[in-house]
């Protein structure tokens, strides 16, 4: 049994998307999470620096994935003519995290890493909203 019904296509379609999103964000906090505790590689020996490695490297291949998700969420809005807005401020909110997220990686700058937190908050908060409007359009 499907977690979404679908009683209307094209609004399970962008909950579903939406889901995936907040998915995606939340594997993606985790991983960053995991990193910041291990810390960078270069401040790790033997086993930790590969795990340390690993966990950063997985954190930036799930950015990509989050950018990649909200873009999908933005076509589905845009599509279905639903949230298109917050659809739109989601991606760009992602992609200004993630540049944040680059920019953290190269500088070590705390202040991006605070950037990345609250771009993870915002872009959660919109996905919410995406998801609360397609509920609201497939129950009128």
């Amino acid at each position: 049994m499907s977690a979404v019904p679908t009683s209307s296509p094209s609004a399970a379609d962008l909950v579903r998307r939406s889901l995936e999103a907040l998915s995606a964000l939340a594997v993606q906090f985790l991983l960053g999470m995991g990193a910041n505790l291990l810390g960078s590689p270069e401040e790790n020996v033997g086993v930790a620096r590969v795990v340390a490695g690993i966990v950063l490297g997985l954190h930036a291949l799930v950015g990509i994935g989050v950018v990649v998700t909200a873009v999908r969420v933005w076509l589905t809005a845009r599509r279905e003519h639903v949230a298109q807005r917050a659809a739109l401020a989601a991606f760009v909110v992602i992609v200004l995290t993630f540049l944040a997220g680059v920019g953290t990686m190269m500088s070590g700058s705390a202040w991006l890493s605070f950037l990345m937190s609250a771009g993870f908050v915002a872009a959660a908060v919109l996905d919410v909203v995406v998801g609360a409007r397609a509920l609201a359009e497939r129950a009128s």
